[in-house]
């Protein structure tokens, strides 16, 4: 797939790591991990259960650490973290949400933390009602958190990060649990959420919906073994489709589809040309 990233504007966003490892309990979750996504991109990290996907989110976006390095358009994540943490937008895959209230309640009462202390109501329903249209909950804005389907509720906390209008969104797993028709409905949301002026992450195992994506990003037992365009990693793993590409993962040698990635034309171009000095 053709990215979506090109925009001279918005190309000054970029978010790069170089050396990314994470290390729990003696093991080694992350090994190494060299990675650079671009303005507009939405991108998708894939790979089979316990491969690393939600140790490379949190480490990506600041909120778990690891060793190496982390830059935002060419600021150290980690070392300006306080800085740069209003950029970043969340949602884990666990819902915290307020559920007994209402769906305006709940994101107005986001809204008075995020939005500056001088901000009036005017500017904060102002802000409710725009981030309601982006999610498409405008109708259901008077409705109790608790009363909305699952689907819903992700959508009001993906609502909750988009308040204060962050380049930067990652996901982890928005999609578990929700019937094929709406897992599709969510990743068509984070392409449109996915402007030029923004980048978006999202953990899943959903495989049906990666036209809407720009870039795959493979794990197996926490190394990088695929970064390009989803519809390309058959091929390069010398499989039928992409659910033969997660039986080959889990099956296989993980170090050898790391090292043989390495290699490729696909890293040159998805991350090494990428890496140039300053991101």
């Amino acid at each position: 797939m053709t990215s979506r990233s090109s925009s001279s504007e918005g190309a000054a966003l970029s978010l790069s790591a170089r050396g990314l490892a994470v290390t729990a309990g003696g093991a080694r979750i992350l090994s190494g991990v060299n990675l650079c996504f671009l303005a507009g991109e939405l991108v998708a990290l894939l790979g089979p259960s316990g491969s690393g996907k939600s140790t490379l989110l949190r480490a990506l976006n600041g909120f778990r650490p690891g060793e190496g390095r982390v830059r935002l358009s060419g600021r150290d994540l980690y070392q300006d973290f306080e800085a740069l943490k209003t950029g970043i937008g969340f949602v884990p895959q666990d819902d915290v949400l307020h559920t007994s209230l209402t769906v305006d309640k709940a994101l107005t009462y986001a809204a008075r933390l995020r939005l500056p202390a001088d901000a009036g109501l005017e500017r904060i329903s102002g802000a409710v009602t725009a981030v309601l249209r982006e999610v498409g909950l405008v109708e259901r804005r008077t409705v109790r958190v608790r009363n909305l389907s699952g689907g819903q509720r992700k959508r009001v906390s993906v609502a909750m990060e988009l308040l204060s209008h962050p380049p930067l969104l990652f996901l982890d797993e928005p999609t578990s649990g929700q019937d094929p028709a709406l897992e599709g409905q969510m990743m068509a949301l984070f392409r449109r959420l996915t402007g030029p002026e923004r980048i978006t992450v999202v953990t899943t195992h959903v495989l049906a919906s990666l036209d809407e994506v720009d870039l795959a990003v493979m794990l197996a037992a926490g190394r990088l073994v695929y970064v390009g365009p989803p519809d390309g990693a058959p091929d390069f793993f010398g499989a039928r489709d992409l659910p033969a590409v997660y039986r080959a993962l889990a099956e296989g040698d993980a170090a050898r589809f790391a090292r043989r990635l390495e290699a490729s034309s696909l890293y040159r171009e998805h991350v090494l040309d990428r890496l140039e000095p300053g991101r």
